[in-house]
């Protein structure tokens, strides 16, 4: 009778574990489930804010707020495509900019404005990379328009500081290469 009790005890002890278990299994894979929604909603905050960025970057340009244009990038960020050599610095990118537009080389009609499409980012913790191109449009006086003066493509690369993400580094290229024209 004793060990008949035993194993009823056994398989009774048996039964509850699994009950246990059966209940408590779907509670352990929404919460990995909710880590996993976590990290793809930080991707694609984090994706959104650099998109964020860039329109900072044709804005801040097309109103000539050099300050404001210099707070988006590293105090080591480095600009590649500009006049000269590349612009090593926040401050150094900054004064290269504001010399460019403000000069006006090419004469051309106010206002203008800086546009960004076509964005392919890919975020990695606190780093990111981006291909997108851009355009740079002026009024076009005898259609009543606008006229698409350059197009460029942009290699770029991204870091978190202080919570905000800030161009590490930022390349212009032509975004149709000189043997396809």
């Amino acid at each position: 009778m004793q060990n008949g009790r035993s194993r009823l005890a056994a398989w009774f002890v048996a039964g509850v574990a699994t009950g246990i278990g059966l209940m408590v299994t779907p509670y352990f894979a929404r919460a990995d489930g909710r880590g996993v929604d976590a990290a793809r909603l930080q991707r694609l905050e984090d994706r959104q804010a650099i998109e964020e960025l860039f329109t900072a970057y044709g804005a801040t340009l097309d109103s000539h707020d050099f300050a404001a244009f210099g707070r988006l990038f590293a105090a080591d960020a480095v600009f590649v495509g500009g006049p000269g050599e590349p612009a090593r610095g926040r401050p150094a990118i900054q004064a290269m900019l504001q010399k460019t537009l403000t000069s006006n080389p090419s004469h051309l009609p106010a206002p203008d404005f800086h546009l960004f499409f076509n964005p392919s980012i890919e975020v990695d913790g606190d780093h990111a990379t981006a291909r997108s191109k851009g355009a740079y449009v002026i009024p076009d006086s005898k259609n009543a328009g606008a006229q698409i003066i350059f197009l460029v493509a942009y290699s770029d690369s991204f870091v978190r500081e202080a919570g905000h993400w800030v161009f590490e580094r930022r390349e212009i290229h032509p975004a149709i290469p000189a043997g396809a024209r």
